[in-house]
Formats: C-alpha cells, structure tokens, sequence
C-alpha cells in the first residue's frame, strides 16, 4: 500500500520503496511529475532525519526567516524570554477610549499574528495559547499588544532551533495506540467569561493533533467546562480513528483521555443529571455512548502531569517546558523526550 499526502499540487508517498516507485511511475503515465526525491520540505515545513534513528525533527526555517526580517530588529534590544507569554498573563479586548495601534501598525500586527498561527498549526504547538491571546484583537490592538506578540515573536527567534519531534514507539501486535489529554480553563476569557478548551492527541507518542479555542458558551462550573472539553478532543479523536481504520490500521480500544477533573469524569460515566448539570446541552453527552461501548475510556491525571494544561493558559518558565518538552526537541541528542517521559 502507498499512502498519498497531498496540498494542491504538493504530494509525498509513503510505503515500502518498491511500492513507491511502482506508483509513482504509474501517475506519470498521465500526470507531468517532478521527482524530489526523499521527502525534505512540505508545505513550508522541513523534515530532518535525525542522526542515530532518533526520529524526524519537524521546523520552519523559511517562516522563521521571515518573522527575523520583518521583526528581527524590533526584537533584538528585548531581553531573553523562557516562555511566549508571561504566566497568567492574559489579552484583555480594548476599552471605549483606548489609543488603538495606527493602520499601519495595525496591519503589522495582524501580519505577526498571522505568522505566529502558521507555526502553532504545524510545528510549534508550544505557543497555542499565546497566539490565541493574541489573535483576540486583530480588528484593533493596542501597543501593549503589540509588546506582548513582540515577546512572542523573540521567544520563537530565540528558540528556533526547536520543532515538533516524530519519534514514535514500537507498533505491538499490528495495534495502533492512540490517546489524549484535555484541559480546560474555566472562564479564562476575561472578556466573555468564556472557558478555553485545550487537548493534545497523541499517536505511538507523538503529538499529532492539538487545539487551543475559546468554547462556544459560558459554563457555570469548572466541570461543565472540562466536560465540554472532553467532548471535543473526544470528536477530534473518533475522528482520527475512522481515518486509522480507513486505511486498515487497527486502533487500540478503548482510546484513552485523560483529565484532571474528577467531577468531569463522573459526569461521562454517569447517565444521571444533578441540579447542578440538569442545563449541560444535550449534544455534549455523546461521549457517554463511547464510553458505554468501549470506544474511549476516561482516566484521571494529576494536573501537574496534565499535557494539556499548556494549551489553556500562560505557564512559568518550570511549569511549560515540563509540558513542552514532551513534543519538542531540537538537533541536540540530550533534548529530545517523548510522551511519558
């Protein structure tokens, strides 16, 4: 079997090399072809083998080169950063009398931002929540907006040797293991009372999906919110198993979520409805189904163990790289962990 990834005109082939040969002679029967060779850049991103069989580092040289033209100037008098944002801080929508950024400015900042979310999509989950911060005024920002996406910018700068790490564990038995974690703060945006929901899926280890998004409603309770979260990575989630099964991968039942709320996990294995979660909107109790049928399985982490917890709010510098560290690394040998580690 030959698996096709393609974006436009883009195209990588995955299989055995025999497989990938015969198939790609066969598109060149119709189609005119360009043959690159071993997979090195797609979609703006570089894959790099690394030295030893240690995995595939995933970056984006040509992304960052242009956040250092654009910005680099601008940056280079900040000082260090270990962190994209500052902890529990937080971007707060501008108030009626508000000095706004100037149209020019304005149109800079939406240009960083912009930049700063095509990172998060692919290689730098690490800055999730802080580009989300930030992407909460692209319609009218203030300079002290500007100075906290600046921050963001010359963390990035400062740490671009870092990428998404692909180093995956053995498949056991021809079963795939698939899991999560799914955090959520309750009411964490200040300016709707909003909770943000945060998970990250993992496949063999390796993260391969994470999101980082206000939720649609306001929650009444630190468990609804969780709850709610819950449901969402557990979409995500059935998802990716549908497409695993697709292309005839077996996935290892029942999936695992973990959570650090403990109220949130009865509410799932419950059928039974309190004064306190009576309003919980239907179409977020489907994950009861999965759970009955053996699909997905809800587990209790401790918050500190909780990987999620860095998609949902601004971490100290300790905090965040104990979360971080389990999908970056870079080309140093000493820096590469995974899952679980």
């Amino acid at each position: 079997m030959t698996i096709l990834v393609v974006y436009v005109d883009d195209c990588i082939c995955i299989g055995s090399k025999e497989a990938i040969k015969k198939t790609i002679n066969q598109i060149a029967k119709h189609f005119t072809i360009k043959r690159m060779g071993m997979a090195r850049d797609y979609v703006g991103c570089r894959i790099k083998q690394l030295e030893g069989n240690e995995g595939i580092l995933v970056t984006q040289p040509e992304l960052l080169k242009s956040l250092e033209k654009k910005f680099g100037a601008t940056v280079a008098t900040l000082r260090y950063y270990n962190t994209p944002a500052g902890p529990s801080e937080m971007v707060m929508r501008p108030h009626e009398g508000d000095r706004l950024l100037t149209s020019d400015d304005q149109k800079l900042y939406r240009s960083g931002v912009g930049m700063l979310l095509y990172l998060t999509k692919h290689s730098r989950p690490d800055i999730s929540n802080a580009v989300r911060e930030l992407s909460k005024v692209m319609d009218g920002a203030t300079e002290a907006h500007m100075k906290m996406m600046l921050r963001c910018i010359k963390y990035i700068l400062d740490s671009q040797e870092k990428g998404l790490l692909i180093r995956p564990t053995e498949v056991l038995d021809d079963v795939w293991d698939l899991q999560a974690f799914c955090d959520s703060d309750y009411s964490g945006d200040r300016d709707k009372r909003l909770s943000v929901t945060g998970f990250v899926i993992y496949l063999l280890g390796v993260a391969i999906a994470w999101a980082c998004r206000a939720q649609r409603s306001v929650t009444l309770s630190s468990t609804e919110a969780e709850y709610i979260a819950l449901s969402e990575v557990c979409r995500e989630i059935l998802f990716i198993a549908q497409i695993m099964e697709f292309l005839g991968m077996t996935v290892k039942r029942p999936i695992v979520v973990r959570v650090d709320n403990i109220g949130a996990i009865y509410l799932a294995n419950n059928q039974t409805t309190s004064q306190r979660t009576k309003h919980v909107d239907i179409r977020y109790h489907f994950v009861r189904e999965y759970i009955e049928d053996g699909l997905v399985q809800i587990v209790f982490v401790k918050s500190k163990d909780n990987i999620a917890d860095i998609f949902t709010k601004n971490l100290d510098g300790e905090t965040f790289w104990r979360h971080a560290n389990k999908f970056l690394a870079d080309d140093n040998p000493n820096d590469r962990k995974g899952v679980g580690e």
